[in-house]
């Protein structure tokens, strides 16, 4: 085991975004709601279009259900968990290709430690601090 508790990060990123949200007094079902809504029925008014222009004539291009419930917009969970899986996999990503640069083979709890200090590092010399 690499000793990396995947829980722990999620946890984390999750009190993360709460807080966020919580800056702002406002779900985020209602930051982008109709954001989505209006990109779905454009999405879907575009595969009309195009389909109509090919096959010259009305053809009309209705949502699944499930594609209907998604119209209506996701929950707090659903962003909640989007947003999770989103930042696991770009900090994996990162994790992984620190590993690979470096050598380290499997060992991704030094990757993970490298990564951290590097941005440590880059932070500290992009505020101007100089060490002698």
């Amino acid at each position: 085991s690499s000793g990396i508790n995947a829980e722990y990060g999620g946890g984390v990123t999750v009190s993360y975004f709460e807080w966020l949200k919580n800056l702002n007094h406002v779900s985020y079902g209602r930051l982008t709601f109709k954001y989505e809504f209006d990109s779905n029925k454009h999405l879907l008014q575009s595969v009309q279009s195009s389909l109509e222009s090919r096959f010259s004539g009305k053809i009309p291009v209705t949502p699944t259900p499930e594609f209907e419930r998604a119209m209506g917009g996701a929950s707090e969970k659903d962003i909640v968990n989007s947003g999770l899986e989103y930042t696991m996999e770009r900090s994996g990503k990162k994790i992984k290709e620190t590993a690979l640069a470096h050598d380290l083979g499997v060992d991704i709890r030094t990757a993970a430690f490298v990564l951290a200090l590097t941005k440590i590092s880059n932070n500290i010399i992009m505020a101007g601090f100089t060490f002698t």
